[in-house]
């Protein structure tokens, strides 16, 4: 299911570009490379699929075969309209299999920042609000 992640990911996001004005499946591929589980690394590839991709919804995914609770990470990373920044990565915390995706995505979008020249403070501010609910959860960021 990885490898099918990464095709979905590849096929979703063509011609699209991160902030380094790299393609964008080169920050999936540092997402997926920084998290730990196989389950973990087919969330980071599929984590922008339904909101910034061409053609992807939750729907979709499953009939592709991927798991619920890959689908439910999925969800859990997908910002909703109208959604604040906090609210969106509080829900992503809350789900114990995108949590670590987020961290790692947050962490990649930091570091694009910085190369780009972009202000990092939403990415900063992003992995203080995860420190702090993990400190209450006994995890570290």
């Amino acid at each position: 299911m990885l490898h099918r992640a990464a095709k979905i990911a590849e096929q979703a996001h063509s011609g699209q570009k991160e902030k380094t004005g790299r393609p964008y499946i080169e920050h999936l591929r540092r997402v997926a490379d920084s998290v730990e589980t196989l389950d973990e690394k087919t969330v980071a590839y599929l984590h922008d699929v339904v909101e910034k991709g061409e053609g992807w919804s939750l729907e979709r995914l499953k009939q592709a075969g991927f798991s619920s609770s890959v689908i439910a990470a999925v969800d859990a990373l997908t910002k909703r309209m109208d959604e604040s920044e906090e609210g969106s990565i509080l829900r992503a915390a809350s789900n114990e299999l995108a949590l670590p995706v987020k961290i790692a995505d947050l962490r990649d979008n930091l570091w694009q920042a910085h190369q780009a020249g972009i202000a990092p403070d939403r990415y900063e501010t992003g992995l203080s609000i995860l420190s702090d609910v993990i400190a209450r959860g006994g995890h570290s960021v």
